[in-house]
């Protein structure tokens, strides 16, 4: 027996607060109806009228995580590095800063590669990263192409990179 805590099954028509760390359990009978609320079109409407009556919420919690992932950077911390970055790329997409999140991704793509073969990441390319989603988010018009081109830079950077150090592993 997992010493987790279960949260409560929900029931249709009700909502419940899920705690850090649990996963909600659904009997079969929830699972459908959520996947059937999941396809309306009436839901996914309603769903991205809120995302966008929120986005200046999830702008202001993506700024709060640059300045964690910073302060991860400050101290070395990698593992800060991701995490902060991993929350980044979620929310920023929420908060209509796709630059922002297509950055992030980029940063998580770099650190969980090396870190998978045991690889220190270069403070230049996370720097790089780091330094391009906080001033995509912090950009007033972020959605134009330079935030994209930036993007799609250091994706070829991280490619790059990558591709040397597999190069090195291989030999």
């Amino acid at each position: 027996m997992s010493s987790k805590k279960r949260p409560p099954v929900p029931l249709p028509g009700k909502s419940i607060s899920v705690p850090p760390g649990a996963y909600p359990v659904f009997s079969s009978t929830v699972s459908m109806a959520l996947m059937r609320a999941l396809r309306d079109p009436m839901v996914a409407s309603e769903a991205t009228q809120v995302m966008a009556d929120n986005a200046d919420e999830f702008r202001a919690e993506v700024l709060r995580y640059i300045d964690r992932v910073e302060a991860a950077a400050r101290a070395q911390d990698f593992d800060g590095i991701y995490e902060h970055a991993h929350e980044i790329r979620g929310l920023a997409g929420n908060a209509g800063l796709a630059a922002t999140a297509r950055i992030a991704n980029g940063l998580c793509r770099y650190l969980d590669a090396v870190g998978r073969i045991q690889h220190q990441p270069e403070n230049g390319v996370v720097a790089l990263h780091l330094d391009a989603i906080a001033r995509a988010a912090h950009a007033e018009d972020e959605a134009t192409r330079l935030g994209d081109a930036v993007a799609n830079e250091l994706s070829q950077l991280v490619d790059k990179k990558l591709a040397e150090i597999n190069g090195l592993e291989s030999r």
